[in-house]
C-alpha cells in the first residue's frame, strides 16, 4: 500500500481514542503516506510528531461531497478520493459513506471506544495475532518543536517533575468545581510540589474567577498554549489531574500519570489508556474533594523519587 487516507471527525479526544488504530497502520506500513482528515489543529499536531504525513481539514471542500445528498455527490468524491489505496475511518454517530471501510461502534457499545477502534482496525489490516494496544497508545513527542517561547515553562516543570491541573472540559456538566481544583494545588505547593495551571479556549469564563486567585509561589497559570506546547507539558508532568476532556486524553497518550474525574454514563466509554486513576460518579459534584487528593498524594513518592533521577 503506498497511499491511504484516514477519517476521524470531531474534538481532541475523538481524534485521540483513534491514535491506537492510526499508529497500528502507520507500524503496518510504515512506507505508506498516510494522510488524515480531522480538525485540522489537532491533526497539525500527529503531523508534526510523525504519527501522519498530511492533514485534509474536515470542513476542506474537498470533502463537501461526504456531506452531501446529491445523487453525483458519491461520484465525485470517489474521482477525489481515487489516489488511495486505503480509505478508513471511525464513527461512533456520524453520518456513514458507503466510499469509506468506516468502524462504528453503536451507541449500545459497552467496550471503550479505544479498545473497539482498535480491535476492529486490526482484523481489517489482517492483524490477526496478539496485539497489545498499550504499545500503539503512546503519543511520540521526541519530535515536538516550541515556537511560542515557552521553552522555560515546560523546562521548569521537566526540572522539578511538577504536576499539570486542567479544570476544564467542554461541557459543565463534566467539570469539577474550580475551588477543589485550586485547593488540591495548594496542598501540593505545601508538599513542595511546582506544576501549571492549564486552562484554554472552553474555559474563557472560568479564566475571570482565576485572575482573582493568586496561585501559589512555584505554579504558573498558562493560558490557551498551543497544543505542541500543552503537549510539551504534559510529557514532562509528573502527574496530571483533570476532567473528563481532550487535554486528558492527550495527558494520557503524552505518557503522564493522570487522575481524572468522569460522569459515570461516559466513563466507560471513553476512559483514556496508560496509567489513568478514575473518580466516577454520577454527578461530579458528588466526588468529594478528600478522596481525590487521597489518590493525587497516593503518587507523590513515585514521582518525588523520579525527581531525584533528573
Amino acid at each position: 500500500m503506498k497511499k491511504a487516507l484516514l477519517v476521524r471527525f470531531g474534538g481532541l479526544g475523538d481524534l485521540l481514542v483513534a491514535l491506537p488504530s492510526i499508529r497500528l497502520i502507520r507500524g503496518k506500513y510504515p512506507d505508506a503516506r498516510l494522510t488524515l482528515t480531522c480538525r485540522g489543529e489537532y491533526g497539525a499536531h500527529l503531523r508534526e510528531t510523525g504519527v501522519v504525513d498530511e492533514i485534509i481539514p474536515e470542513d476542506s471542500p474537498r470533502l463537501l461531497p461526504l456531506f452531501s445528498e446529491a445523487p453525483a455527490a458519491e461520484t465525485e468524491l470517489s474521482g477525489r478520493l481515487g489516489p488511495f489505496d486505503m480509505i478508513m475511518g471511525w464513527t461512533h454517530g456520524q453520518k456513514e459513506n458507503s466510499l469509506f471501510r468506516f468502524i462504528h461502534a453503536g451507541p449500545r457499545e459497552s467496550e471503550p471506544l479505544s479498545r473497539f477502534f482498535f480491535r476492529k482496525t486490526a482484523e481489517a489490516i489482517g492483524e490477526s495475532g496478539a496485539l497489545s494496544i498499550d504499545e500503539w497508545a503512546r503519543l511520540p513527542t521526541g519530535r515536538l518543536q516550541m515556537a511560542d517561547g515557552s521553552e522555560g515553562i515546560v523546562g521548569g516543570i521537566k526540572k522539578k517533575r511538577g504536576a499539570v491541573v486542567h479544570p476544564g472540559s467542554g461541557s459543565e456538566s463534566k467539570r469539577w468545581p474550580l475551588e477543589n481544583f485550586l485547593q488540591v494545588i495548594g496542598r501540593l505547593e505545601e508538599r513542595g510540589v511546582a506544576g501549571a495551571l492549564v486552562t484554554g479556549e472552553a474555559e474563557e469564563r472560568m479564566e475571570a474567577e482565576i485572575e482573582k486567585t493568586v496561585l501559589p509561589h512555584n505554579w504558573t497559570w498558562v493560558r490557551r498554549p498551543r497544543l505542541t506546547t500543552l503537549a510539551s507539558l504534559l510529557s514532562e508532568a509528573g502527574l496530571y489531574l483533570g476532567n473528563d476532556s481532550g487535554v486528558t486524553h492527550l495527558a494520557a497518550a503524552c505518557g503522564a500519570e493522570v487522575v481524572a474525574l468522569f460522569r459515570r454514563e461516559f466513563a466507560s466509554a471513553w476512559r483514556p489508556l496508560g496509567r489513568v486513576h478514575l473518580h466516577i460518579a454520577a454527578s461530579l459534584g458528588e466526588i468529594g474533594l478528600e478522596s481525590v487528593w487521597k489518590t493525587v498524594a497516593s503518587r507523590l513518592p513515585n514521582f518525588s523519587a523520579d525527581s531525584q533521577n533528573c
